[in-house]
């Protein structure tokens, strides 16, 4: 049973650090961590990734060794919350998958036009204590 994801996000963008903190800020059944994709941490934890995920791919591991990209890592992250799990399942049937590939592409393609226009600077949303690469895995 998954206990815990990983999830490779770019560090450089204050949407996806957005994005991270209200991941963070929802009641879980599952526990979310948070590491820099691309960073040695990733390479160190994720050697099978080859290059450990790269900022401009949303990429979830889980603690059983599953890996999911793209929307399918957008919809585990929503299944590991316990107020959107059953939109993950919603959105990972055939009906809304095509529907949530096309949503999660268009926002991923424009998420650093997204932070420049509401004033998403990456360092705002920083913690004093990032949890980024919990050193557990």
């Amino acid at each position: 049973m998954i206990q815990r994801l990983t999830v490779l996000t770019d560090a450089s963008c204050g949407f996806c650090i957005r994005c991270e903190g209200w991941l963070l800020r929802q009641p879980a059944f599952v526990e979310l961590e948070f590491c820099a994709a691309g960073s040695r941490e990733a390479a160190r934890r994720f050697p099978e990734l080859g290059t450990s995920g790269t900022p401009e791919e949303l990429i979830v591991i889980d603690d059983e060794g599953g890996i999911y990209r793209g929307a399918r890592a957008w919809i585990m992250c929503l299944w590991a919350l316990a107020e959107y799990r059953e939109w993950a399942g919603r959105l990972a049937s055939p009906l809304f998958l095509p529907f949530a590939r096309g949503a999660f592409a268009f926002v991923s393609s424009k998420r650093h036009t997204i932070s420049e226009l509401m004033g998403f600077e990456p360092e705002q949303f920083r913690r004093a204590e990032p949890p980024h690469c919990d050193a557990r895995g």
